[in-house]
């Protein structure tokens, strides 16, 4: 793909069914990295932490099941991520503001303790976003806003 011209790849929602699917991703950017090492690779996540399906499951001799965004970061760049996704769930019950203040509790020190570029993923249901079809552009902006001016991301 490299040369036919495509401009990057993005591993969305890494670790979706636990710490065998987070492998086989991490597994995947480092064969890719080796094969073309000037391809960006934008490795997301898929939530707060990486479940454990099967608990014992390493990569690099870490243990992969309960990691957190800060940890995931540092093996996804271990891997030869160059950008890390960061991607908090959105609790249904609670407020804009309290779903906003979770995300950036997790986005703070994910963006401080990061070797590479912090993406907070933004949508409907991640990072503060609303879990509506058409969000209300208003809370989408503030959130936005906050993430890239308190916690730090490096982009949305």
């Amino acid at each position: 793909m490299a040369e036919v011209g495509c401009e990057g790849l993005n591993f969305d929602t890494s670790g979706s069914a636990g710490d065998a699917d987070f492998f086989g991703t991490l597994t995947a950017v480092q064969a890719l990295k080796q094969a073309v090492p000037n391809m960006p690779i934008l490795m997301g996540a898929a939530g707060e932490f990486v479940l454990g399906m099967h608990g014992q499951i390493e990569f690099k001799g870490q243990r992969l099941a309960g990691l957190y965004p800060h940890e995931q970061a540092r093996v996804a760049a271990d891997a030869g991520a160059d950008i890390f996704g960061l991607a908090i769930g959105t609790h249904t019950t609670r407020s804009v503001a309290w779903n906003l203040s979770r995300a950036l509790t997790f986005l703070k020190e994910t963006s401080a303790t990061s070797p590479r570029p912090v993406h907070a993923n933004v949508g409907m249901g991640v990072c503060g976003i609303p879990m509506m079809e058409q969000t209300p552009i208003d809370s989408v902006t503030r959130v936005s806003k906050a993430l890239v001016q308190i916690g730090k991301a490096d982009g949305l």
